[in-house]
């Protein structure tokens, strides 16, 4: 899963956990930010380049709560090992910028829509489509 670090310097913890503990609004505000990240990443999944075959990677984009020293954090993502796969591209689009070639055998076999087999030698990979990236400004 991709992540983003966010840090802030200069701010006095106790000061923040104060203001937290005094303001529940605060919280939710913060709950409802990362709820429209969340929103935001599924409908990037359906554009171009549209990667949505069963719905399973949109499905498992998920808000959890979780502390961060100390304070109130959520964390947007998924657990789906291919995700980083959609988000970064793969070959020739990915962060390696090489063909994909068989390791093993002297074609490789994959399904497209549709159920149908493709036998290759050679594949350009797929475009990425930084769908959590791009999400990240619908928090406000």
């Amino acid at each position: 899963m991709g992540s983003v670090t966010v840090t802030h310097k200069g701010v006095n913890d106790t000061k923040l956990h104060a203001v937290l503990a005094r303001s529940p609004g605060l919280l939710k505000n913060m709950f409802m930010r990362a709820v429209r990240v969340q929103s935001a990443a599924r409908k990037n999944l359906s554009r171009p380049p549209q990667r949505v075959d069963t719905g399973a990677l949109r499905a498992s984009i998920a808000v959890v709560p979780f502390r961060w020293q100390g304070l109130p954090a959520f964390s947007i993502g998924t657990n789906l090992k291919y995700a980083m796969f959609v988000h970064e591209g793969t070959g020739l689009y990915g962060p390696k910028h090489h063909l994909i070639t068989p390791t093993h055998a002297q074609v490789m076999v994959f399904k497209v829509q549709g159920g149908r087999k493709v036998f290759t030698k050679i594949s350009r990979g797929m475009p990425p489509n930084p769908f959590m990236k791009d999400a990240l400004s619908a928090a406000g």
